[in-house]
């Protein structure tokens, strides 16, 4: 079973395909033409938490009410696919993300699909980037046919070009896999990599013409030739920081109706301010992802919606940053001091203070007279997500 939830939307709703391949049967062992995969359990994770997040907690901020959830995960429990419930939907026994059931799904999802419907798609597991043709994501039953591996992968690149050409004007297209370079024994000069929807020349045009103008956003979670990264008994880093954005840092755009709205702008300056509002210093590597693109349509994507603005973080910094520690920094408000640090062992060098958004607040900072550093004085509207100041 693929479908977990369903709605009717005369006027257009939020259709989610959602793949996670956490478990790869047929590349248990390194073969001639198949490498050894090992189990990916943040995949599955990931894919449950997205969902989940999408059926309870973003089910009423959706631009277009949720019309319709699709789910294919598997992990290493649950080889043919886990057991999924959440708040309001009874457990369902679902699918594996493979090449049998990804094509059902998709047809599922794209069914009865309208102008005015909101596509989100979504897979997380294993994927290899072939220079010669695409970025993939690789199939559950990668590796099932092991002198024809590739049909068992999606080409990433030519999934896009075929989504360009369907009725839904507004699509987020979001893939949380790697894009490591294959080892040798995948680099072979033709590759048959699945589009998953096959372009068809001249059908994107016609839609335009049609229906409108794209509003496409990609979203990756790693960049040509590079790691994504999960946790053993989590779901993604990148997933981390998407539902954090979906939390609040990422509603910085106001709408014509008063509503602070997610968009691509906004969702791309949470995902990057994540590292330095929410993560400790040496994780920034595991932090920092590729830039969102969006199609030049008039009119960006945007996906969610909610009457409150975004929070705000006042970020205070230091070059070196052994320079903060060595101050007295005060945080006031309205002539009040409402936080800040002592110089000291104790001292952060990255000061963190959840504020109140597009309220002024002043930093000041004083150096030992020893030190010869000037004081600091500033003045900073808190703009969400993060405001910076650095010394």
């Amino acid at each position: 079973m693929t479908r977990v939830y369903e709605a009717a939307q005369p006027g257009g709703g939020t259709r989610l395909l959602v793949l996670g391949a956490g478990h790869y049967p047929f590349a248990q062992a390194s073969r001639a033409k198949v490498p050894k995969l090992a189990d990916i359990a943040s995949a599955a994770r990931s894919a449950v938490d997205f969902a989940t997040q999408a059926l309870t907690a973003w089910q009423t901020l959706f631009r277009r009410p949720l019309a319709s959830v699709d789910l294919l995960i598997n992990d290493a429990t649950a080889p043919d696919g886990l057991t999924f419930a959440c708040e309001g939907v009874a457990a369902r026994k679902l699918d594996a993300p493979d090449m049998r059931n990804i094509p059902r799904a998709r047809s599922d999802w794209l069914d009865g699909a309208g102008a005015n419907d909101t596509l989100v798609f979504y897979c997380s597991g294993h994927g290899i980037w072939l220079p010669s043709v695409s970025n993939t994501f690789l199939a559950s039953d990668f590796g099932f046919d092991p002198e024809l591996v590739w049909p068992n992968a999606v080409s990433i690149d030519l999934f896009i070009g075929g989504m360009a050409e369907q009725k839904p004007r507004e699509q987020w297209l979001i893939f949380d896999c790697c894009a490591n370079q294959a080892p040798p024994g995948l680099q072979n000069a033709r590759p048959a990599v699945s589009p998953l929807i096959e372009s068809v020349s001249g059908r994107r045009k016609a839609m335009a013409d049609t229906h409108g103008s794209l509003s496409q956003a990609i979203v990756y979670s790693a960049s040509q030739g590079a790691p994504a990264f999960g946790r053993q008994n989590g779901r993604s880093r990148f997933m981390d920081v998407f539902i954090e954005a979906c939390t609040g840092p990422g509603f910085t755009g106001q709408g014509e109706d008063g509503r602070w709205e997610l968009n691509v702008q906004s969702l791309e300056d949470a995902m990057a301010s994540y590292r330095f509002r929410v993560a400790a210093r040496e994780d920034d590597p595991y932090y920092t992802f590729p830039r969102l693109t969006t199609t030049d349509a008039e009119v960006p994507p945007i996906l969610m919606a909610r009457p409150a603005p975004a929070p705000c973080t006042l970020l205070v910094t230091s070059e070196p940053p052994i320079k903060l520690t060595q101050c007295r920094l005060d945080i006031l408000h309205d002539g009040l001091r409402i936080d800040g640090q002592q110089p000291g062992p104790l001292a952060e060098e990255r000061f963190r203070r959840a504020v109140d958004p597009y309220a002024l607040y002043q930093v000041e900072a004083e150096w030992p007279e020893k030190l010869a550093v000037p004081a600091f004085s500033g003045t900073r509207r808190a703009l969400p997500p993060l405001t910076r100041v650095k010394l």
